[in-house]
């Protein structure tokens, strides 16, 4: 894991340092990602809450990362560059986790094509 961590001139640690996603033991906010739908058109409509219990909705394409999530968490939170998310029954991703999709990682199912 470590040699592909360090491939391409470490632009994985780069990239996972640049995703918004917290590091295990660190201190930034914590996100409940609720609700991820598949909408019609291509487009995930995701919904978070933050631990005060307030909720906010995002549309995103189907392809959205987790990296696209905790960047629109931390854009709202507005005084942390890093969240926590947990995903119910799916867990909480870690910085390396940045590229992997919504949909990969919460198993949702996509339709099939017209």
């Amino acid at each position: 894991a470590a040699l592909e961590l360090r491939a391409n001139g470490g632009r994985v640690i780069r990239e996972a340092a640049a995703s918004h996603l917290a590091l295990a033991g660190s201190h930034a906010p914590v996100f409940t990602v609720q609700d991820v739908v598949v909408q019609e058109g291509g487009t995930l409509q995701v919904v978070a809450h933050n631990l005060a219990g307030d909720s906010k909705t995002e549309v995103f394409l189907v392809h959205a990362t987790l990296a696209d999530v905790a960047g629109w968490l931390a854009e709202w939170h507005g005084r942390s560059r890093t969240v926590f998310i947990d995903f119910p029954g799916h867990g909480a991703p870690a910085p390396w986790d940045y590229n992997r999709t919504v949909v990969e990682w919460t198993g949702l199912v996509l339709p099939l094509g017209p």
